[in-house]
């Protein structure tokens, strides 16, 4: 009479450890304590119009960091950058009739 069979081993199950990874925070130059996001315009010498430029993650990230150039004893709060040039109307001047 045939031994009796055992049945196959199962293979032993690996455990796998869920991980929480928690985002290290990025942090902020010595002095600088924003009040909101760095934004920058760029505004018109001859008629002050004034526009809003879109800024890239990295764009406010390197304002931040350039607010960290403070001199000692200051305290930044805000970055506001402007670039200032001519806007389309004031370079193409008025319009002939």
């Amino acid at each position: 009479m045939p031994a009796a069979r055992r049945p196959a081993a199962r293979p032993a199950r690996r455990i796998r450890a869920k991980v929480t990874v928690v985002p290290t925070p990025v942090p902020r130059p010595p002095g600088v304590s924003l009040d909101e996001d760095p934004h920058a315009h760029i505004v018109c010498r001859s008629c002050g119009r004034i526009q809003e430029l879109e800024l890239s993650e990295l764009d406010r990230h390197l304002l931040t960091e350039l607010a960290a150039l403070h001199p000692d004893g200051w305290g930044v709060d805000r970055v506001a950058f402007s670039l200032t040039g001519s806007c389309r109307r004031c370079r193409e001047g008025p319009a002939s009739g």
